[in-house]
């Protein structure tokens, strides 16, 4: 077996693992790179293997990082079948097409500009009818049944990661020189106790392991730890007669917190309160969890026997036009504002953002990691004035952060996930981490006993035997 990482090596994004074993050739993920622009673009648009060639795709989730290049995939001519769980599917059509969305939109703009000076017109990565032609490739499983890989003589697994909605752990097992190999991509792990979703299935038995290592070189604060965090930050806010503005991703990090504050209010942790969800593509994800109650964990299976819709109540208004996200901005007296992106790098919460940074008695509460260069992190970082849309606004809003809400196992939970088969594996491979928290966690694991651990680079292949 060979594995080349072509993706998702000593950087976060743009996962993509080319497994070849005889004559068969499978991908792991085909995500997007997301990072500098111009090197982001350059990667997204070339692919480096003949998309012919390939057999199969196994998808372990659908953040864009590891499906948002899917459709680049299909338009270079791969024919075969993108297999994932069922509701990573579900997702995945949502998120391709808005991907595609804002590739159409980002460069519209840009050839505006470019057409006043005369330049040359853009193009944009891939378009609508081609995130279309990639979801027709869509074919799901469900976990914890083997299945023959679509056109390869392989067979492979989906486990529960616990990560978002459907997110997959891939065993795949092969034959090769009359013995079974099985190669194992933890995809990106979740977290024990995470609202509404399942633990992490335990590790599996594998010779060789792929495994994410984003927060391989530091620890969360407990997920149970941060709801009541949560209500305290939007409690005082509230006090203070302010509104609570929650910049958040639309998948996922928008269902945990409005079900963190629906539990706060039916506890009494939380008076009742407006909360607004302003992101169109958190209301569609929102619909697809609501039709996957069978991932939930018990608790919140419990919690819909016993009040209905955890993503759904008196006090909560989604809103899709944007005649009604401006109408918010209006509102008077306390409120909560959930809005898309969580890092403030673009979407409505710039917009909600700019309206509400300079009142004393508002809260930007920020409730996931903050990459370096957004204007989220700048704000983290306790800058006193804030560019937005060409103009600088005072900080008055008082910031805030609650880092439990995680969709990533830290340090700790990833090396206990791997302990139980620490004595098995041949080979460890750290991906989906920068370089620091890569070296960080391969020294982890060769603490564990493992001496063949190692972060790959770009490109680099491996030979597995």
């Amino acid at each position: 077996m060979r594995l080349t990482f072509w993706g998702a090596a000593r950087q976060v994004t743009g996962s993509m693992h080319w497994v070849e074993t005889g004559d068969s050739r499978i991908l792991l993920d085909c995500g997007l790179m997301q990072g500098h622009r111009a090197e982001a673009n350059a990667r997204n648009a070339n692919l480096p293997f003949a998309a012919t060639a390939l057999d199969a795709v196994l998808l372990s989730h659908a953040h864009v990082d590891h499906c948002g290049n899917l459709p680049t995939l299909v338009k270079n001519g791969f024919g075969g079948d993108i297999v994932g769980t069922h509701a990573t599917n579900d997702l995945t059509r949502i998120m391709l097409l808005d991907s595609a969305k804002i590739q159409e939109q980002d460069t519209a703009y840009l050839n505006k500009k470019r057409g006043l000076r005369g330049a040359e017109m853009l193009v944009p990565l891939y378009t609508r009818q081609d995130a279309e032609s990639a979801i027709r490739s869509l074919t799901g499983r469900a976990y914890d049944k083997w299945f023959n890989v679509p056109g390869a003589p392989l067979r492979a697994q989906f486990l529960d990661a616990g990560h978002i909605l459907g997110s997959a752990i891939t065993v795949v097992e092969m034959q090769e020189n009359g013995k079974t190999l099985r190669l194992g991509f933890s995809g990106d792990l979740g977290v024990k106790d995470k609202l509404i979703l399942r633990d992490p299935a335990p590790a599996p038995a594998v010779d060789y392991l792929i495994i994410e290592g984003t927060y391989g070189d530091r620890l969360h604060d407990s997920p149970r730890d941060s709801e009541p965090k949560l209500a305290r930050v939007i409690r005082e806010t509230t006090a203070r007669g302010g509104k609570t503005i929650i910049p958040s991703f639309a998948l996922d990090r928008t269902q945990e917190i409005v079900y963190s504050i629906h539990r706060s209010i039916q506890s009494g942790a939380l008076s009742p309160l407006p909360v607004f969800v302003d992101s169109p593509l958190a209301m569609d994800a929102t619909e697809i969890y609501r039709m996957h109650p069978e991932v939930f964990d018990a608790e919140t299976v419990a919690f819909m026997e016993r009040h209905e819709d955890p993503f759904g109540f008196r006090q909560l208004t989604y809103t899709r036009d944007v005649e009604a996200s401006k109408a918010i901005n209006d509102l008077d007296g306390p409120a909560v504002i959930i809005a898309s992106n969580g890092m403030v790098e673009a979407g409505r919460i710039l917009h909600h953002v700019k309206n509400n940074i300079g009142d004393a008695r508002n809260t930007i509460l920020f409730v996931g990691y903050q990459a370096e260069n957004t204007l989220g992190r700048r704000l983290v970082d306790g800058i006193k004035r804030a560019r937005i849309f060409g103009e600088e606004y005072p900080v008055r809003a008082r910031i805030e952060q609650v880092d439990g809400f995680s969709a990533h196992a830290d340090r700790a939970a990833l090396l206990d996930w791997v302990r139980p088969i620490r004595h098995e594996l041949k080979g460890v491979y750290v991906v989906h981490a920068e370089a620091d928290a890569a070296a960080a966690l391969v020294q982890g694991l060769r603490e564990l006993g493992i001496r063949n651990a190692l972060a790959p680079t770009y490109g680099q292949q491996i030979i597995c035997d």
